[in-house]
């Protein structure tokens, strides 16, 4: 098991090379069976999607990380309970493709197995996240997530 000052450290370089869009450092830390979710209903189509595998999962922080800025995100608190961390963060998110910008905050459940992220479920405000990027489908077109057969409504 990872001790809890080692995963607060993991966490603060995991959300610099977030910050940073350096997706080669944020993948140092991604177990190759980790999975990637944001909780949503799938209404969200694509974006709330669990992807699955180091290369899905990759190809999702990208696609992301050409869509959303969060440098101006901070990380408020985390909580440690075992190889699971909570985090609480907020700050000002900006959708690259428009320009748009907005104060939001979210928490990440990320468990750790090995010293690698494993799972990886973010609780984030999907209204918003909609009617910054409507229409979602082209959202998700710009951000280069690609799934398989259609979400149901």
């Amino acid at each position: 098991m990872t001790d809890r000052s080692e995963l607060e450290s993991m966490m603060h370089a995991i959300y610099q090379a977030r910050a940073d869009n350096d997706l080669d450092a944020l993948m140092a830390h991604v177990h190759p069976a980790c999975s990637f979710r944001i909780a949503g209903s799938d209404r969200l189509g694509p974006m709330a999607q669990k992807v699955e595998g180091e290369e899905a999962v990759r190809l999702n922080f990208k696609a992301l990380m050409d869509a959303w800025d969060l440098s101006k995100v901070g990380t408020l608190a985390l909580h440690i309970d075992g190889e699971t961390v909570l985090a609480h963060r907020a700050g000002e998110v900006r959708f690259v493709p428009s320009d748009a910008r907005f104060e939001t905050e979210f928490i990440d459940k990320v468990t750790f197995r090995d010293g690698l992220m494993v799972e990886i479920m973010e609780f984030v405000d999907t209204l918003q996240l909609m009617e910054v990027a409507t229409p979602l489908d082209s959202t998700m077109q710009l951000a280069g997530i690609a799934v398989s057969g259609q979400a149901g409504a």
